[in-house]
């Protein structure tokens, strides 16, 4: 290396090789020439590779050169000379507008003026545009009517003009969504951000689950969500008084993500909780960093806020794809919904290989926009209307009024929120004013003309909503004041067909979900003005502001729940009103007790309760004393009170028969709260859910199915006989029984094991809990007439709401271990909880029942099928110890049919002796003494006119016994009045209907009917029985019609028949 280094040195001191030689000719040699000719070649090549470096790193520098020449020209482009072209292209065309400040364009004035707005409320009175939108309403009154202004170096043309407005409204292809903001991605994409076949596509896909027939079915859901908050503010104004002070915004926004959860994803809003307030969350932090985008790539700087948009948007996405994940695994198992929002999205999935569908990563983008769409314009439209609607007390008061006369007291449904007429006006109105985003925006990809302006590509549209609806060229003098009137002929009339209200947007892709969002307000509303009214707090602070949609800052409203004048109302007014109306036609009654009515009655009852009667006594004077001396004072219809309700009731078998007959309008009241802890279900089910549960549940009391249970009737009949005979067997041939505890758990044996596939033991806690709780309800109902009594922390209201915790978890549990046997194929699929369970997997598409449904069907059927059969079993046990000659036809029947057989399902249909002394007992001790109905709105019923807010009574035990309909020996124990069967003992009158009548006949008749006949042929044919010397005869209500000291009786070995 040193000899090439020192000869290359020497090189470099020549000229050139040439000049070399001829210096050193004289010294040359062989040796010479060898070495001079490699130091040639070594010059030679070295010349070569350095000339190659140098011309490698000219290309090199001369590429670094031109990048960054294209790089500051594109962003020379970018940030001036490009905005500098178009300013000039839009001066030429006459249009004002801001100067180009560069790269910032007017985003630090827009934001500066924002947060001077924002720094103070305003009043009432103000005009809200200088808060909402005070850059664009200053260059509205400095450029005119069409402007532009700068969103960055991108210029914004913001045209006022109807025409122009419907223009680019309607051709989505050349005025596609602008995508200038990245982060907005985050909080929800899909079909909000889509263009072109894309958008297209999915709107196709998603259309049908906002169809208009859709959303009618969904509006029980509405309710139930509207219903739950209602519920919240009800207890929240009962707790201070007549009024209370309510942030109802908080109130509100839950609500709407309930409603969004339930209908288009099948959850509830806890379990999209979650997803709610992180897009809140996400809204407040794009906001703050939107007004920071004069710092170029500020929104890609890992500062706290950027990482925390990150994380929550990763979140979203983590929760979605856990509720994606869950309705697919239930889809695979065919018991998911497939016409819910989601259902369809995921329909959709699986024709994405064909191109048609959405793939799954599209499919949780929509579900973003929806839940989050779904929630932010029902929420903003609702709280308007209540701040609005505080403020003008007449709109309020008119908005009431209609929704009382459609509705009344029931609950509103599609038909009848279609009929709101005022409704519809106001939320108009509140759109125009308060609409939930202030502006949209849409951009140009090509040279495009709209209306006279010639715009170039690279410029976006500014449809100002807010300004626009609120322009007085448009709307008026009075465009600023909230007048719905100029709603009362139609959006049409009041734009003067022009496009100049677009709350929702206009043309083709107007807003999906705009008819489900009115139909929410709707039912929101109704429910609303039915409990309350209300007016603007003192601590309200009025103060708009734009978190993509108008929030208000701080929210109080004052809700005077309704209460002031609603209970005068209610304790007074509305009494009186009907007591002059019913007395106007002539019907007699007890003059109207304030808010009592005649609870000072029960004084009466308990009276008649605490002496027994003798066994030839009626016992109507013991069990239904107020009613029959209303009878013998006032005739046969007569009006009482119920507390603040009156009671109409009828003995006429031909309107008895329209009542049973026209069930939706004659339905079941709710006047008694605490009677749902019992039970609910179908008994107390109206209108189309009722019918739904009667026919998902009529399989399980199919007269084929119950002749299936005639070997598990026999079974837990033969148990008791059993144990009756032990005890006979230890005293001899007789023995005193209190048949009636036995009784008890017979039936609840029989109902245990047939309908839930369990034995008494299993459910004999339920059983204990709701005889307990039937009891303290029954002590409660006597408390009513001190106001709210039945809300107060009292021991025995807590023990109640014990009670009903432990039998729901005790069900719960049934349940669960049932659901487990079912997917281990372990269980029946025929019985009543089987087929409960069943409907259960369709509830998602309407067609079933929820598990709520299905537990209080549960507590329905565990109490009603004990107390029907036990008390009609009791009071025949004791009838036919008072009647031996009935009791000896009847045993000598069952041993003609039976002999020592077992009994089976065709002989006791031949028991025809048994039948009448069943029918007999039935007529003279009813399970249930009387039935009511409630009228909701005005009815014709027979030559009365019933007004809305009345009750109806059928005094059962009353029509059964009465003289003039079953002749003077009403009384008396005959049962062969039925020989010649119903119709002509009745003499086809509604007359009996121990079990109801009609389309709401109870649904287990036949049942008990049977069950009863299993277990009275058993005793008959081992025992004969007599009333023993301690018993006392004092029937008495508890729901039912209960032996108040027990059934205390002489059992004794029959003759013939061996006890072993």
């Amino acid at each position: 290396m040193p000899y090439q280094i020192a000869i290359f040195r020497d090189i470099r001191v020549m000229s050139s090789p040439h000049q070399y030689l001829l210096q050193n000719s004289q010294s040359l040699n062989p040796e010479n020439v060898s070495r001079l000719s490699n130091s040639l070649s070594l010059s030679l090549s070295l010349s070569l590779e350095e000339k190659m470096e140098i011309s490698l790193a000219a290309v090199t520098i001369s590429i670094a050169i031109a990048v960054v020449s294209w790089w500051v020209w594109r962003t020379l482009k970018w940030v001036w000379f490009k905005p500098k072209m178009i300013e000039s292209y839009l001066r030429r065309q006459g249009l004002s507008g801001t100067p180009y400040t560069p790269l910032v364009g007017d985003l630090m004035r827009n934001s500066s003026m924002m947060a001077e707005a924002r720094s103070k409320p305003i009043k009432l009175t103000d005009d809200i545009r200088p808060r909402v939108v005070p850059y664009p309403l200053q260059m509205l009154k400095t450029h005119g009517r069409t402007f532009f202004t700068w969103f960055g170096h991108i210029p914004t043309v913001t045209i006022m003009d109807p025409e122009q407005i419907k223009e680019v409204f309607n051709k989505v292809y050349d005025f596609p969504k602008t995508h200038a903001f990245p982060l907005g991605r985050l909080i929800a994409a899909g079909l909000v951000s889509y263009d072109g076949d894309k958008w297209a596509k999915h709107r196709r896909i998603i259309n049908p689950a906002f169809h208009l027939e859709k959303i009618k079915i969904m509006v029980p859901a509405f309710h139930q969500s509207c219903s739950e908050v209602v519920g919240e503010w009800d207890k929240l104004v009962s707790e201070k008084g007549s009024s209370c002070e309510v942030d109802v915004w908080p109130g509100l926004v839950s609500l709407t993500a309930d409603v969004i959860s339930r209908t288009a994803f099948g959850s509830s809003y806890k379990e999209g909780q979650r997803i709610f307030e992180l897009q809140a969350e996400l809204g407040e932090l794009i906001i703050k960093v939107f007004r920071k985008v004069v710092i170029p790539g500020y929104m890609y700087l890992p500062t706290k806020d950027n990482r925390r948009i990150k994380a929550a948007a990763r979140e979203v996405q983590v929760i979605l794809r856990g509720i994606v994940d869950k309705r697919l695994r239930a889809r695979e198992a065919g018991e998911a919904p497939c016409d819910d929002l989601l259902g369809i999205l995921l329909e959709s999935n699986r024709m994405q290989a064909k191109g048609n569908g959405m793939s799954i990563k599209e499919v949780m983008e929509e579900c973003k926009l929806f839940y989050f769409a779904g929630q932010e314009t029902t929420t903003v439209l609702l709280v308007w209307t209540m701040v609005l609607l505080s403020q003008h007390q007449d709109w309020q008061a008119r908005a009431r009024e209609e929704v009382k006369q459609v509705f009344g007291d029931k609950e509103p449904d599609a038909d009848g929120l279609n009929h709101l007429k005022v409704m519809t006006m106001i939320l108009y109105e509140v759109l125009r004013l308060y609409p939930p985003v202030t502006q949209v925006t849409r951009t140009i990809h090509k040279e495009t003309k709209l209306g006279d302006l010639t715009l170039p590509a690279g410029v976006h549209i500014s449809l100002p909503i807010l300004l626009v609806q609120r322009d007085t060229e448009l709307w008026g003098d009075d465009a600023a004041e909230f007048k719905p009137e100029r709603f009362s002929e139609g959006l049409s009339k009041a734009t003067k067909s022009q496009v100049s209200f677009f709350p929702f947007t206009w043309g083709p892709r107007v807003c999906i979900g705009q008819n489900f969002a009115l139909l929410e307000a709707k039912m929101a509303m109704s429910l609303i003005l039915q409990r309350f009214s209300f007016e603007l707090s003192p601590s309200y602070v009025h103060a708009p502001y734009p978190i993509i949609t108008i929030h208000p800052e701080f929210v109080t409203i004052s809700l005077v729940m309704w209460w002031t004048w609603k209970t005068l109302k209610w304790v007074w007014l509305k009494p009186k009103m009907l007591e002059l109306y019913l007395r106007g036609q002539g019907l007699p009654g007890t003059p109207y007790t304030p808010l009592v009515g005649d609870f000072r009655n029960f004084r009466v009852l308990m009276k008649a309760r605490t002496k027994p009667i003798n066994l030839t006594d009626d016992i109507i004077p013991r069990v239904m004393p107020v009613t029959l001396h209303m009878l013998q004072t006032h005739g046969r219809t007569f009006f009482t009170w119920l507390g603040p309700t009156p009671i109409i009731s009828i003995m006429d078998p031909e309107q008895i028969k329209q009542v049973f007959n026209r069930v939706y309008d004659f339905q079941k009241p709710h006047t008694l709260p605490l009677a749902r802890l019992i039970a609910t279900g179908l008994v107390f089910s109206d209108g189309d859910k009722w019918a739904k549960h009667r026919r998902i549940i009529n399989p399980a009391f199919h007269r084929d199915k119950i002749k299936n249970m005639v070997p598990t009737f026999h079974r837990c009949c033969i148990e008791v006989v059993s144990e009756w005979e032990k005890l006979v067997s230890d005293k001899g041939t007789s023995c005193e029984v209190d048949v009636w505890p036995w009784l008890l758990n017979l039936s609840a044996d029989v109902i245990s094991r047939t309908a839930f596939g369990s034995s008494y033991k299993q459910g004999q806690r339920i059983f204990q809990l709701q005889a307990e709780l039937a009891q303290l309800i029954i002590l409660s109902v006597q408390k009513t007439y001190i106001p709210g009594w039945q809300y107060l922390p009292t021991k025995s209201n807590r023990r109640m709401i014990a009670i009903d915790r432990e039998i729901q978890a005790i069900l719960r549990r049934i349940i669960s271990n049932r659901e487990t046997a079912i997917e281990a194929g372990e269980a029946p699929s025929d019985d009543l909880l089987s087929i409960l369970l069943e409907s259960n997997l369709g509830q998602a598409q309407g067609d079933g029942m929820s598990i709520e449904d299905v537990i209080e069907e549960c507590k329905l059927f565990y109490i009603a099928g004990q107390e029907t059969t036990s008390v009609l079993l009791v009071w025949t046990m004791v009838l036919l110890s008072q009647h031996q000659d009935w009791q000896d036809r009847a045993r000598e029947e069952v041993m003609k049919v039976f002999g020592n057989k077992e009994p089976d399902t065709e002989g006791m249909n031949q028991l025809k002796v048994v039948t009448m002394i069943l029918y007999e007992v039935l007529r003279l001790y009813p399970p249930v003494i009387q039935l009511n109905r409630a009228v909701h709105k005005e009815m014709k019923l027979g030559d009365l006119t019933v007004p809305g807010g009345v009750q109806i009574n059928l005094p059962v035990l009353l029509v059964q016994r009465d003289t003039e309909l079953w002749g003077d020996d009403a009384a008396e124990f005959k049962p062969e009045r039925f020989q010649e069967g119903l119709s002509k003992a009745t003499k086809s009158q509604v007359s009996f209907f121990p079990f109801g009548w009609g389309p709401r006949i109870c649904i287990g008749q036949s049942y008990a009917l049977l069950e009863a006949k299993m277990a009275m042929a058993l005793i008959l044919h081992r025992f004969s029985f007599e009333l023993s010397p301690s018993y006392v005869h004092a029937p008495y209500t508890v729901i039912t019609l209960h032996p108040q000291f027990g059934a205390h009786l002489l059992l004794h070995q029959a003759r013939g028949v061996p006890l072993d």
